[in-house]
């Protein structure tokens, strides 16, 4: 049975941002933290010289990385049938995914309710305005908390929907290891400083867009084609489906020929060509 229901839809649409507790948990969660820990270093390992500017940046890592469960995780099909449903079609696209990193001395946003920071993603995040009537014109964001966060461990800080901006209304994401935050990027939130003195705040997430919104997202994929092991290795183990929300043309598009298999075959290992074949037949 599906975690993400039609109900949810109607929270997020009424909230502007869903939290769901042990989305993930058991061996996948401690896969995914030692996968995330390899790439994000820990405060103890970076202590002497923190990778941030102290006043506000975070470090942040995008695709392509060198972890392919991390990538695996991103097709998660309760997480996908979501997005289609929210952004009402079936025709939609993965944008691009991140890892970030805050630690100790992290002055950014602010504390209590302080709206220091106070933004929403669009901007940076799509060409075009927010339209207040149509919700499918803001991508839908699944930022997952591998590890637990305190209410000093610089949480993020989002605003229910019916409260506009009031900062006084928001409610810190204080929570445990493997929880998922939903949230568009018409929704209201701020960053806050970490206030503890050791550890670490770790987040990872990915989002998805409609196919269709040429002039929508972040940073893009399409330029780790070549170069990128890893990423290489991912697409090759997609099927042709699948491949799809990686903006790849679908089985049956005239790109596909006996030429451009055996290139992609040698590309993408593991890619299966006989799907597309069928696709043209």
């Amino acid at each position: 049975m599906s975690r993400l229901t039609d109900a949810h839809i109607e929270e997020l649409e009424r909230e502007g941002f869903l939290i769901i507790p042990d989305f993930i948990k058991g061996a996948e969660l401690k896969r995914l933290q030692e996968a995330q820990r390899r790439i994000l270093p820990s405060w103890e390992e970076v202590k002497d010289k923190p990778p941030q500017d102290q006043t506000g940046n975070s470090q942040l890592s995008c695709f392509p990385h060198e972890e392919l469960d991390l990538y695996k995780a991103t097709m998660n099909e309760e997480s996908i049938a979501f997005a289609r449903k929210w952004l009402k079609t079936d025709a939609i696209h993965m944008r691009v995914g991140c890892l970030i990193a805050r630690y100790p001395g992290h002055l950014g946003g602010g504390t209590g309710n302080d709206d220091s920071g106070l933004h929403i993603d669009n901007g940076n995040n799509s060409l075009l305005p927010m339209s207040e009537d149509l919700r499918e014109f803001g991508q839908i964001g699944f930022w997952i908390h591998l590890e637990d966060v305190g209410i000093d461990q610089a949480p993020l800080r989002l605003i229910p929907q019916q409260y506009g901006k009031d900062m006084t209304r928001n409610v810190p994401l204080v929570c445990k290891g493997g929880t998922l935050c939903i949230f568009t990027r018409y929704t209201w939130h701020s960053a806050s400083a970490y206030t503890r003195e050791d550890g670490q705040r770790f987040t990872w997430g990915y989002s998805f867009g409609r196919a269709d919104h040429y002039w929508e997202g972040f940073r893009h994929y399409t330029q780790h084609g070549k170069g990128s092991p890893v990423f290489q290795e991912f697409i090759g183990s997609l099927t042709a489906e699948q491949r799809v929300l990686w903006r790849f043309p679908a089985a049956g598009h005239p790109y596909y020929t006996e030429q451009t298999l055996a290139l992609l075959e040698e590309q993408y290992p593991g890619w299966n060509s006989d799907e597309y074949r069928a696709g043209n037949n």
